[in-house]
């Protein structure tokens, strides 16, 4: 007897598709949720398949055709809002073909726009929040052909009607899941992390916990996590080793919203990572907060096989970081990044230009802290309001009818026309995007920086080489453009300025 299959999907943005020389820096992450996912419906007796079209640039109509060569008996489909076109575009091709395949839609864009999907023929069943459980739920009903009506955490279509069952409680032990189903991927596909001060080599994504005791305006995991959870250190560093000695994957990289989430919890998981000798063995790089660090919890962490720390600076403006409900001052980050260069822990700076109340001044400000701080990597995302976000929520009815594809901070990859989603008031699209074109040509062609990377050996040549000829090539671009007094450029003439044309 057949066991019931399920096709699980991780969907491409047709975006990324075209950020030409850009894309080698914008590689494939393992997609935790749906090996988690995955790993569930498996121990419970599924048959599982899982197609990553962001790793295997597979086309629409060469997964659909993939998918139906599976015959599955249901199609569960991530969506975060700027793969959305795409999934569009995909869940029509699927349908073509069968109409008869329940096709589920999860993660956060799902969870927000459950009605409007299930309205349009998007999707028959929404995954709102954690997705484990429902999903296996809801596997099991289809498979039984058995009613929806009680499954929590999902809403469904019956008739011309949509149902929304009640939400499901974040009250299962992390530690009673089983381990991500990583064996259903190829994982040669992720072995490229330039951005990460890493040779090449596979780093494989490991979470410690769901949910964030802070809510920061920009932010939209308290719309997956209801509530923070956390699972015991032994079980953390048990996933680590069986990985490590099943695949040999001696790169990890915590996803949590902040790891260590407390210094007490910190040291625990160092001393045991120790102990068991893991730290001759594997690195591994995290996320935390500025407020969350000392120097005996970094000392720690360093001797443990810490290779990166990713701080969420986000502005240089005290006043802007105030009204994000950040809930650190740039003393913090200062202190944070002394004490961190101190243990010689490589530094990622995750900044954010264009937040509401925000200024030309106030986004200077931000470019002048982040060489200040000096970062070895540095990211300067565009402002977005994310589904499910209170920045979202404060301007929907401003963006309710944009496209998807604008949802991420690096609209401005390919097409340089475009509009962005938001832009603060007094300020342009274009003014916005030169910022963050300046923010990266400032950053990274310091000498000093570039001779830190040389010696050091985190960032290749070659990938240096394509760094410098896109920021260069870019500056060109916009030089020649404002040269032709092209109209859209018209707006950006500051003769105070000689880097307010570039690309």
């Amino acid at each position: 007897m057949s066991l019931f299959k399920v096709v699980l999907i991780n969907p491409d943005s047709p975006l990324r598709q075209a950020t030409g020389n850009l894309k080698r820096f914008v590689t494939p992450v393992p997609p935790l949720g749906i090996a988690c996912i995955a790993a569930v419906l498996e121990k419970n007796g599924m048959e599982v398949v899982v197609f990553d079209q962001v790793a295997n640039s597979m086309s629409n109509a060469e997964l659909a055709q993939r998918v139906r060569e599976e015959s599955p008996g249901l199609i569960g489909i991530s969506c975060l809002t700027p793969v959305m076109n795409n999934v569009k575009a995909l869940v029509g091709q699927i349908r073509s073909f069968s109409r008869n395949i329940p096709i589920v839609l999860g993660n956060t864009h799902a969870t927000v726009f459950a009605d409007e999907l299930l309205k349009h023929g998007i999707a028959d069943i929404i995954v709102s929040g954690e997705g484990e459980d429902s999903m296996l739920e809801v596997s099991l009903a289809i498979k039984g052909n058995k009613s929806l009506e009680g499954i929590k955490g999902i809403s469904f279509v019956r008739g011309r009607l949509n149902y929304h069952n009640p939400p499901r409680e974040s009250a299962r032990d992390l530690d009673e899941f089983p381990y991500p189903a990583w064996h259903l991927l190829n994982l040669k596909d992720y072995e490229k992390c330039p951005l990460l001060c890493l040779d090449e080599g596979l780093t494989v994504p490991i979470q410690a916990s769901r949910g964030c005791f802070y809510h920061c305006t920009f932010c939209s995991q308290d719309q997956i996590f209801k509530k923070f959870r956390y699972r015991q250190v032994d079980k953390v560093i048990n996933e680590i080793e069986y990985f490590y000695q099943r695949f040999g994957v001696s790169r990890f990289v915590f996803i949590d919203a902040n790891f260590p989430f407390s210094k007490e919890y910190g040291l625990k998981f160092c001393d045991e990572f120790i102990r068991r000798g893991l730290h001759k063995k594997i690195k591994w790089l995290t996320e935390t907060r500025v407020d969350l660090v000392d120097l005996e919890l970094l000392k720690r962490m360093k001797e443990a096989g810490l290779h990166l720390i990713m701080y969420g600076f986000e502005v240089g403006n005290q006043g802007i970081l105030d009204s994000i409900q950040k809930k650190t001052t740039l003393g913090h980050a200062r202190r944070a990044m002394e004490l961190t260069k101190k243990t010689g822990i490589y530094t990622l700076g995750l900044f954010i230009l264009g937040m509401p109340g925000e200024t030309r001044q106030t986004c200077e400000e931000t470019i002048r802290f982040a060489k200040e701080l000096d970062c070895d990597v540095a990211k300067f995302n565009i402002a977005v309001p994310l589904p499910g976000s209170k920045f979202f929520e404060d301007y929907k009815e401003k963006i309710k009818n944009k496209d998807p594809e604008t949802f991420t901070s690096w609209y401005d990859w390919v097409p340089f026309s475009g509009k962005l989603l938001y832009v603060p008031e007094g300020m342009t699209d274009y003014e916005l995007k030169n910022l963050q074109r300046k923010a990266m040509f400032e950053f990274y062609l310091r000498p000093r920086l570039i001779l830190r990377h040389v010696l050091n050996g985190t960032i290749s040549f070659r990938n240096m080489w394509h760094g410098a000829n896109i920021l260069i090539s870019g500056f060109f671009r916009m030089a020649v453009c404002s040269f032709m007094n092209l109209p859209v450029l018209r707006n950006l003439k500051n003769k105070n300025s000689r880097f307010e044309n570039y690309g």
